[in-house]
């Protein structure tokens, strides 16, 4: 159990990282509309999406590194500051080409926050690891469904750089949540690996797995939250119903969040992934046939549902395989998580040219070929046995 100085330190961490994806989330919305009314053209706005995907390609894999070496409230410190300065530089910028360049530095703030806070939440929970992520991805997720909407309310009724000061504001104050707080644990940082390799060598299946499915659900996130908006808006869908529609994709992952390991305890690892890969496989396909607000909540609904426990499967099996290395397992999985969004992202554009269907045929195909995997797993039980 946690108790005392370790339970109050876990709780900040949730705070945190609840705080952190909401202003993600407001500061992610707002910076498109900030770079139109800054006069930028639709390939700068492509380029500006592009670079927060590229760093986070590869950046969180070195933070991750680093706060093995050096601890991680440094970087979590360090990441708050850097966003906030980020807010500001939004703030004052007039030119649309400089929004780039601090693109970049937000994002590397960004790759130096989750990867130290997954790591200290696992270490310093006392839980099980299935327990510390319930919480942690129940807070996030609630987070990334707030801070679209604060965004767009402070932009409606204040102005365009309302976010952009509120967010600074935060950012400061989850610093100062974090900083204050003395760690109530000693770092293990010779605890052995496990799980990564199996006994002959090479990677252990579920963990490949895991990092399958986590570039999975990124890719296919991609394409859903940056190619479908315009799909439906072809179709005759306005905008508020599309927001309907993407409200119903963030319950049903908290539902899945809430119920993933509950379920896993009961149909096993191995099951979990092959089961939301072939749901996620199973609402793309259906996605290419719908054409109303109805059928698309429907569908994305099944969407949202398998990313919830593809994430929750996924985070969990990488991390436990990282024993001792949490930082560098942690950086691996949001690596994974950036590098699929931004293949997804671009892939689905183009794609997207062929036909409006095809982003998710595609989608659907990548899905399909994961469950395969996922059932050889299942087929070849003793192989990954002692991997649980």
């Amino acid at each position: 159990m946690i108790r005392g100085k370790s339970t109050s330190f876990v709780n900040h961490l949730l705070v945190s990282s609840f705080l952190f994806q909401m202003i993600n989330g407001a500061i992610g919305l707002t910076i498109p509309i900030y770079a139109v009314f800054l006069g930028a053209s639709p390939s700068i706005l492509g380029i500006i999406g592009a670079t927060g995907g590229t760093i986070y390609a590869f950046m969180p894999i070195i933070s991750g590194f680093l706060s093995d070496k050096f601890g991680r409230k440094i970087f979590i410190s360090l990441s708050t500051i850097l966003y906030s300065i980020s807010c500001i530089l939004y703030l004052l910028t007039a030119d649309p080409y400089t929004l780039i360049l601090i693109k970049a530095l937000e994002w590397v703030a960004i790759s130096l926050f989750w990867p130290s806070l997954e790591a200290l939440l696992v270490e310093a929970s006392g839980l099980p690891i299935e327990d510390a992520l319930k919480k942690f991805n129940f807070s996030w997720g609630i987070a990334m469904i707030i801070g679209p909407m604060i965004g767009g309310s402070l932009i409606s009724a204040l102005s365009i750089k309302a976010p952009f000061l509120l967010s600074s504001v935060l950012s400061l104050l989850i610093f100062l949540i974090t900083f204050r707080v003395n760690e109530p644990y000693e770092r293990k940082s010779l605890r052995p690996r496990d799980g990564i390799f199996r006994p002959g060598g090479g990677p252990s299946p579920l963990f490949l797995a895991a990092t399958l499915s986590t570039f999975l659900l990124s890719f296919a996130a991609g394409i859903i939250f940056n190619i479908f908006p315009a799909h439906a808006l072809n179709l005759g869908i306005p905008a508020y119903k599309i927001g309907v529609i993407m409200l119903f994709l963030g319950f049903s992952r908290i539902s899945a969040f809430l119920g993933a390991y509950w379920l896993k305890n009961r149909i096993g690892e191995a099951n979990m992934f092959l089961f939301g890969s072939t749901l996620m496989a199973l609402a793309l396909a259906f996605t290419t046939m719908g054409s109303t607000v109805i059928f698309f909540s429907g569908s994305l609904s099944i969407f949202g549902f398998s990313i919830g426990l593809l994430y929750a499967s996924s985070i969990a099996r990488i991390l436990k395989s990282g024993r001792g290395i949490e930082g560098r397992a942690a950086g691996l999985f949001e690596c994974l998580l950036g590098l699929g969004y931004l293949v997804g992202s671009l892939s689905g554009g183009f794609a997207a040219e062929l036909s409006s269907e095809t982003p998710y045929i595609l989608a659907s195909l990548l899905a399909s070929s994961v469950s395969i995997f996922h059932a050889l797993i299942k087929i070849r039980g003793p192989f990954t046995r002692g991997f649980e």
